[in-house]
This record gives structure tokens, C-alpha cells and sequence, in this order.
């Protein structure tokens, strides 16, 4: 096969000669291998309950810089510290940062969401995926499948919309019942209203859909099937929820509740859900919030309580969503990284280069071109686990005419 030059050109076409590059851990090859077991583990235990994101916070986390200082033989005190100071001691040893996080990760999963608490159920199995901000910092996202767990589309709406409303919530705790989790939230779980430049990546004022609309309750909102009024009744939904907008902004400084800001609106919770089903286009969770919630990202509080840092929960819908929308981004291969070896083999294929050639420079490509944060390249060098999951799985062929690939047993 290597040596029929036909071969060879579909091997190219279909990127199947850059497959060499799937044992580097982190090449788009091995995070599209990764997919491919994700699939594996939906098509055999169906769709997961939850999808869960949890960053990483290095000043909040003050254990991180006193370690490197006692390392160092530094007695400064980390409160008395400037922020320029803590990442100079940060960026100092970030073997110590992402073994750290790594550990304190690991120890999360097992002793808190794993745990016989069962903060958001007993889960039954999990997936989860390193994946590095562009300040270098680690983060995860995982999926969790929950046991006994409400599916939409299966079970009743009432049933899956409890479920819910127990495990995740975008409330600002009273401070005077619980200051911890108050403060928490208030520190790390507040969406910017100025909306940063992460915000308008896709053309949109916000693509995280901040602010939020509030709600009496939660509820599942299903977009209205297209018939020939539909274009009319999204126009006119769209000029009722920019009034809600209006009157929001208006009356901030007030602290009305969502019955009153619908009474000033002309609204009641039927007719906001009802008008709310015109502007959006898939199936969408809108959970309980008040009007000062409009920009507090939804979370669970007893993981929100032991993470201490940034954290995303979301309950997943359906199979479309999940393979669609999440599965592409968990495990999502680097575009801009894709794009240069596929421009790297096009010029190679344009030069005329045989197979050898255009492997060594596709595989060169990637070497000089991947850019890495200092604690990606520790997780890298001292083996720490980009991903993980609960399943292992194994490919086996079934085709009538499975072709497989080996080297000779002995030269010729």
C-alpha cells in the first residue's frame, strides 16, 4: 500500500498519513482519537447527566505560592504580596503549580464529586479533559454520567427540571446565612457587564449569553415549530423581551423581584416562557434567577464550596447537544495547529515531495509551531494525565473486510 502512489494520495486526502502523530500527546490525531472514544462511551451508556467545567485559581489558592516560597527559603507573607509579585513566585516553579492543581483535581474528583455525599448524584462513570488557558493556567471539563438520572425527551419535564433545580443553582447566598459561599460567588462567579474580547469571539455582544433573562422558575424552553407566522411572532417576541431588557436596566438599583419586573414589563411567567420559545433555536435550560442574577453563572454550591475557584455545571438535554455543541469542544483539537499541518501538507503535496518527505515535514511543522504554557509542558514532560475516563475502550473491526496493518515479521 505505501508504495502505490494512488494509495498514498488518499492516505493524504483523508489525513490518515498524520496519524503517526497520535501518540504525541496533545496533536490534534490524539485528541481526535479521544473523541472517538467519547462516542464510543455515548453509543454504550447513552447520554451523560452532566457537563462540568472547573478552572484553575492560583492566587485564591494561597498553598500554591507559600509552597514555592518554602521552597525557596522565602518568609515573605502571601497577603502582604502585590499580584505582580505572586506571579513572578508562580512563574518561578510551575512544576510545583501543575502538580498542584493536578493533585488537588484528582483528590476533588474522587474525595468530593465521587464521594458517598454524592454532591450531584452517584456517579456511575466519567470523562474529563486538561485543557490550558491562553495565561497558561490548567482547567478541566468533564462529562459525568449520573445513576437513576431524569432523561429529557424519556422522562417527564416536571421530573428532569427537579433534578435540576437540586443540583444546580445561579443564587447569590445571603450573606448573613452563609459569608463563605457568598463571598465565593461574589469573587469568582460574577459574569463582567463590560464583556471582555473572549465575549465577542463569534460576532456577538456575549457568546456565554450574559446577562441572563430571570425567572420565576426553572423550565425547558423547546423552540417553536417554523410555520408562516412564525417570522412575525419571533418579531414581535423580540421587541417584548427588549422591553424586559429596558425595564431591567431601569429599575437595577431597586432590588425588585421577577414578579414585580414582569408586572412593569406586561408579563407573566406563561407569556415570558411563551415568547422566549420565538428567539431561541435549540432546546435550552432557563434556570430560577433573580433580577441581581442576571450575570451569576449557574453552579452547584457543595462542589462551588470545596473548589473555591470558577466552575460550569449544565445539565445535558440531549444526544444532539451533547455530540454537536459539547463533545466538539471537550475534546476539540487545536484549529489553529490543524490548519498549519494542513497547509504544511498542501505546499508539500505542491513540491512534489514523496511520502517520507511530506511525514518529516508535517511532523517538523508541528514541533517548531506548537506553542506551549510552561505548565502545559510540565503536565507533558513529567507524564501527568491530559485525559482520563472511567471506561476503557477497545476498537474492534466488524467490516467484511477488515484491513490491518503490521510490520513484516522478518526483513526480506
Amino acid at each position: 500500500m505505501l508504495c502505490n502512489k494512488e494509495t498514498l494520495k488518499e492516505l493524504f486526502k483523508k489525513d490518515e498519513a498524520i496519524k503517526y502523530l497520535k501518540p504525541i500527546r496533545g496533536t490534534p490525531p490524539y485528541w481526535q482519537s479521544s473523541q472517538k472514544d467519547i462516542f464510543a462511551m455515548i453509543r454504550q451508556l447513552g447520554v451523560p447527566t452532566f457537563f462540568c467545567s472547573f478552572s484553575s485559581a492560583d492566587f485564591r489558592w494561597s498553598e500554591i505560592v507559600n509552597t514555592i516560597l518554602k521552597q525557596q527559603g522565602d518568609m515573605r507573607n502571601t497577603e502582604n504580596m502585590t499580584w505582580d509579585e505572586k506571579c513572578k513566585v508562580l512563574c518561578s516553579n510551575p512544576v510545583t503549580a501543575a502538580r498542584m492543581f493536578n493533585n488537588r483535581f484528582n483528590t476533588f474528583l474522587k474525595d468530593v464529586i465521587m464521594s458517598e455525599a454524592e454532591p450531584i448524584g452517584k456517579i456511575i462513570d466519567y470523562f474529563y479533559r486538561v485543557e490550558f488557558q491562553q495565561r497558561g493556567s490548567p482547567h478541566t471539563h468533564c462529562l459525568f454520567w449520573v445513576e437513576n438520572a431524569p432523561k429529557y425527551g424519556e422522562d417527564d419535564n416536571e421530573e428532569v427540571m427537579s433534578f435540576i433545580d437540586k443540583y444546580v443553582t445561579c443564587e447569590i447566598p445571603d450573606e448573613k446565612v452563609d459569608k463563605e459561599l457568598h463571598d465565593i460567588v461574589m469573587a469568582v462567579h460574577q459574569h463582567s457587564k463590560n464583556h471582555s474580547k473572549t465575549c465577542k469571539k463569534k460576532g456577538t455582544v456575549c457568546r456565554f449569553n450574559f446577562p441572563r433573562p430571570p425567572s420565576t422558575k426553572t423550565f425547558i424552553s423547546e423552540p417553536s415549530k417554523p410555520d408562516k407566522d412564525t417570522k412575525k411572532d419571533e418579531k414581535v417576541a423580540k421587541e417584548i423581551l427588549s422591553g424586559l431588557w429596558k425595564v431591567i436596566k431601569e429599575h437595577e438599583n431597586e432590588n425588585l423581584d421577577v414578579s414585580e419586573i414582569f408586572n412593569k414589563s406586561g408579563l407573566t411567567q406563561e407569556s415570558f416562557e411563551k415568547y422566549f420559545r420565538f428567539i431561541t433555536n435549540r432546546n435550552t435550560v432557563v434556570l430560577k434567577r433573580e433580577p441581581n442574577e442576571i450575570y451569576t453563572n449557574q453552579y452547584n454550591p457543595h462542589l462551588l464550596r470545596a473548589w473555591n475557584a470558577n466552575m460550569d455545571i449544565q445539565y445535558i438535554l440531549d444526544a444532539f447537544s451533547c455530540v454537536v455543541y459539547i463533545i466538539s469542544y471537550i475534546s476539540k483539537s487545536e484549529r489553529e495547529l490543524g490548519l498549519l499541518l494542513q497547509q504544511t501538507k498542501n505546499e508539500a503535496e505542491e513540491g512534489n515531495l514523496n511520502a517520507q518527505q511530506t511525514m518529516k515535514k508535517i511532523g517538523t511543522s508541528y514541533l517548531h509551531h506548537r506553542e506551549v504554557s510552561a505548565q502545559e509542558a510540565v503536565f507533558r514532560v513529567t507524564g501527568l494525565r491530559l485525559r482520563e475516563c472511567s471506561r476503557k475502550v477497545e476498537f474492534i473491526p466488524v467490516g467484511e473486510n477488515p484491513c490491518r496493518m503490521s510490520i513484516p515479521l522478518k526483513r526480506p
